[in-house]
């Protein structure tokens, strides 16, 4: 006779990561992109806030020179300069968003560090050359079950974490790193018949 038996929640992974499959590569984003009220609200908040500030650097020229002791036009000049500073930092960090991504791009040969807002825009913060990377590894994590995907560069700087998630995720990404990433072997046998010839 057989029975059922109930599988329990810590038997099944739910995934911690979404692999995206694109022309030129691959897109790696955290598996709960899910749109959060509260990073729309951030998003509107901080946009307001950016279009009051500039708003208000510039229409405080509007107002009577009188309203100022001392030197009004050095006060007003100082006063549009920081409140116009805060106003365009308001407004890059809402548009830049809070979705962080990369992207594997065989075409151009790079890894983009995207950050996405809701409407789907993203902002590229910072770009990693292929031909930079020498090795990519799998650590564990201390605290948790989660696994880290990192390159390691060329010049020797600390290894950057390209993708968190599951172990099977993790070493299926590793392998597809494999396509992506000259072996060093292979890039010392490439130098030493550049040095030949």
């Amino acid at each position: 006779m057989n029975a059922l038996r109930p599988i329990s929640k810590s038997e099944v992974e739910e995934p911690l990561l979404e692999q995206i499959e694109m022309p030129w590569g691959f897109r790696l984003r955290p598996a709960d992109m899910a749109e959060k009220p509260s990073d729309t609200i951030i998003e509107w908040a901080l946009t307001f806030l950016g279009i009051a500030f500039l708003l208000s650097a510039f229409a405080q020229w509007l107002l009577p020179g009188s309203l100022y002791t001392g030197d009004a036009l050095m006060v007003k000049f100082v006063l549009t300069c920081v409140l116009g500073l805060l106003g365009g930092l308001a407004l890059s960090v809402s548009a830049r968003g809070f979705r962080p991504e990369v992207q594997i791009d065989r075409v151009r040969h790079e890894i983009r560090f995207v950050s996405r807002n809701p409407r789907g825009r993203g902002q590229v913060l910072a770009t990693v050359d292929l031909d930079q990377i020498i090795g990519v590894g799998i650590t564990k994590s201390i605290t948790g079950g989660d696994c880290h995907c990192l390159i390691y560069l060329i010049d020797g700087k600390k290894p950057l974490r390209i993708a968190s998630g599951t172990e099977q995720e993790i070493r299926r990404i590793r392998t597809k790193m494999d396509d992506y990433v000259t072996p060093a072997a292979e890039r010392l046998a490439a130098k030493m018949a550049q040095s030949a010839a």
